[in-house]
């Protein structure tokens, strides 16, 4: 089979667009969504015509309904840090899957208006049957200019070297206060590549897709895109044909029924005029068909820019960009898309708008008719009998002033018409078709604040009730959205991340600087999307978390360390910081992933036994200190008993030898005595001197051992020696 030529595709294209759903303006879909928009901003006329005198309220059903659920779903989806979590795919993946949970979650939030995409979208559902958002791959060249002047040579020398720097404007110029000094004024410019994934909500009629679309956009054969944002200028910055592109027709804003539906302000009554050619706006068409391009019998998906159709239907021309046709390869389906009340097996459901506005139409007529009624009972119709009013009795009537006359010829003239009070039999219908409008939408007053009369007659378990019988409604709601659209937004976002990232950034992630590079991404097929959806009010989370963290508290007093961990704790710390209105957990808890692993804690029963063990050793040890001291009191016990032995007898050694002195002495007093008696020179005054001075000298050497020399001096003194 031969390869497919331009004009073929072209064809192809054309037909595929003409029978898509949501290309034909006057289609049933379109008229649909243009008449839930208008009855979202109150506009009945299209059922219920005014008539001149008569009420003109209209009761708000659809825009009190569908502003009741916005608030409650944009908490479910937003009310945490992260929308979604992908899942690991090993024991080995965990961090990897954190790491790219965190960084998704940040291009989403951060980089995109995240909050405003999911909440276009989800009010497109809302209102319209479907929300569909866009995920694409944005890349462009940011150029900054900067102009300097009065710069030295090294200066500007320094400025001519930085990188990725162009001189456009250089003017030198010498100081006349300074011969031979120049200056330099100096005009940069600065060129960046900007590349990041992009995310935008698509207004559903600017969307369409394949008749034989069926739940999800993966699987469709055919969409279609009508871009109406980009200028000339954007367009020829991108690289298209500048004939092609200037040869498009201006996009005036006034296309089709549902955008005027849209129009609050009267923006389509007044569109400028093409002066600023290269700041028109045009309209072109991104198209992405399944197609047997190279005749090979496989179809492939390929995206296809069109653009110049003037007719309905038609689709223009391929424009070509860079020289060729703007047709490429393309991996998957570009869009996500979520409806409130899926219908099996199609694409196109229910929106919350289609199942109130015959309450909003029903209840609109009967609110006029009760008004009427009363404006009719505040300025009843005089009933004048003409047999007894006067010629000035119906010109006095006419004129409404206060204390004004009434000529009559007789009293009894003029009577008040009684107007039937039909008001008091539609307030219970009214009420009745505010309890089918809750019943099927889950928009209750419990929901949006409950009247303090209601619960006067209301036990708090009754009230409770129908509060969660309400919100089972609303949970049912927002699984829908999650499984499907949310789900596949961010398998779209993770999947061009993936394909288009081409080096590593260093982003803030959990108040930590990271390095992430996505080309080492693992291929995502499951996540987790985190939906804030507990049960009843955010108080009754908050008491049933305190619950949860009591019996945590004592599994671990109780030693259940099995049961309960770090990561736990975690996880309810962190359940309860979100619960109390703030997004960045960090602030108060720290992740135990984030932190080195703590030693192993043994069994307490083991720790109990080992602190005894170690208590009976201490008391041994203390026992066996106490026998060491007393042993070392008995061993100095008895060395100062022997010390006191020894010197006992070295005292009785000294009295024995001090006796064998006084002995000797004696005996050579004796002798002296014998010898005195035979030396007739010796006086017997120098004798007993003598015998003085031996005994002196030997009670001297029993007081003063250590100064013998001087107490032998005294004594020789004493005797006259």
């Amino acid at each position: 089979m031969a390869k497919m030529n331009n004009d073929d595709l072209r064809a192809l294209v054309e037909a595929q667009h003409f029978a898509a759903l949501g290309a034909t303006d006057a289609s049933a879909l379109s008229s649909d969504r243009a008449r839930a928009m208008e009855y979202y901003r109150g506009d009945v006329t299209r059922d219920i015509p005014s008539e001149d005198g008569k009420s003109t309220a209209v009761s708000m059903d659809v825009s009190d309904t569908v502003e009741g659920l916005m608030p409650q779903l944009m908490e479910i989806f937003c009310g945490t840090d992260e929308v979604v979590q992908f899942d690991p795919v090993g024991p080995d993946d965990v961090g990897g899957a954190q790491q790219e949970t965190d960084y998704v979650n940040h291009v989403f939030m951060n980089r995109n208006p995240g909050f405003m995409v999911l909440y276009q979208m989800i009010k497109d559902a809302l209102l319209q049957k479907v929300g569909v958002v866009k995920v694409w791959w944005e890349k462009h060249e940011r150029i900054e200019r900067e102009t300097y002047t009065d710069k030295t040579d090294d200066e500007y020398a320094l400025i001519a070297a930085a990188p990725d720097v162009e001189i456009v404007e250089h003017t030198e110029k010498e100081d006349p206060n300074y011969p031979g000094m120049k200056f330099h004024d100096v005009t940069v410019e600065t060129k960046k590549d900007y590349s990041c994934a992009r995310v935008m909500g698509v207004p559903p009629e600017e969307f369409g897709t394949g008749r034989d679309t069926r739940s999800s956009l993966q699987e469709a054969n055919y969409c279609y895109h009508k871009v109406v944002t980009n200028t000339v200028s954007d367009l020829i910055r991108e690289g298209y044909d500048e004939d092609q592109v200037r040869s498009l027709p201006t996009y005036r804003l006034y296309t089709n029924q549902e955008e005027l539906a849209r129009d609050t302000v009267n923006e389509h009554q007044y569109t400028p005029a093409d002066i600023n050619d290269a700041d028109r706006f045009v309209e072109v068409t991104e198209h992405y068909i399944r197609v047997d391009m190279e005749g090979n019998g496989r179809a492939e998906l390929y995206r296809i820019v069109t653009g110049g159709g003037s007719l309905p239907g038609s689709v223009g021309e391929i424009l070509n960009l860079d020289g060729k046709p703007d047709v490429q390869p393309w991996d998957a389906m570009p869009f996500a898309a979520i409806t409130p009340v899926p219908m099996p097996h199609r694409f196109f459901g229910r929106s919350v708008a289609d199942l109130v506005i015959d309450i909003m139409k029903i209840k609109t007529a009967m609110l006029r008719g009760a008004l009427d009624n009363i404006y009719l009972s505040l300025r009843p119709r005089p009933v004048v009998a003409e047999t007894l009013s006067g010629t000035n009795t119906i010109d006095d009537l006419l004129v409404h002033r206060a204390g004004a006359i009434v000529r009559v010829k007789q009293p009894g003239a003029v009577e008040w018409q009684v107007v039937p009070d039909i008001a008091q039999n539609i307030y219970p219908a009214l009420e009745y078709f505010d309890a089918v409008r809750e019943w099927r939408t889950g928009v209750t007053k419990a929901g949006q604040g409950i009247d303090a009369n209601a619960l006067q007659n209301q036990s708090a378990t009754a009230v409770n009730q129908v509060y969660d019988a309400a919100q089972s409604k609303v949970k049912l709601l927002a699984r829908i959205f999650a499984e499907t659209g949310i789900r596949d937004l961010f398998m779209l976002l993770h999947a061009t991340i993936k394909k288009h990232a081409d080096k590593p950034q260093v982003v803030r992630l959990r108040n930590q600087w990271v390095p992430v590079d996505p080309r080492n991404w693992k291929t995502r097929d499951d996540l987790t999307i985190n939906i804030g959806l507990g049960t009843g009010s955010k108080a009754q989370q908050m008491a049933n978390l305190h619950v949860i963290i009591g019996a945590q508290t004592a599994a671990l007093q109780a030693g259940k360390t099995n049961l309960v961990g770090d990561p736990q704790l975690y996880n309810s710390a962190k359940a309860l910081t979100r619960l109390a209105g703030h997004k960045d957990v960090d602030t108060f808890f720290t992740d135990p992933a984030s932190q080195p692993a703590p030693a192993p804690q043994q069994d307490p029963k083991l720790q109990i036994e080992q602190l005894k063990a170690q208590t009976a050793m201490q008391i041994q040890a203390s026992e066996h200190q106490s026998n060491m001291v007393k042993a070392q009191a008995e061993i100095q016990k008895a060395q100062a008993d022997a010390q006191v032995k020894i010197i006992e007898a070295n005292a009785a050694a000294r009295e024995a030898a001090m006796s064998q002195q006084l002995a000797a002495a004696q005996i050579q007093v004796d002798q002296l005595k014998a010898a005195a008696q035979n030396n007739t020179t010796l006086t017997k005054a120098a004798m007993d001197n003598l015998v003085r001075l031996e005994v002196a000298r030997i009670m001297a050497s029993k007081d003063t051992d250590s100064k013998p020399d001087a107490a032998e001096a005294k004594l020789s003194e004493d005797a006259g020696v």
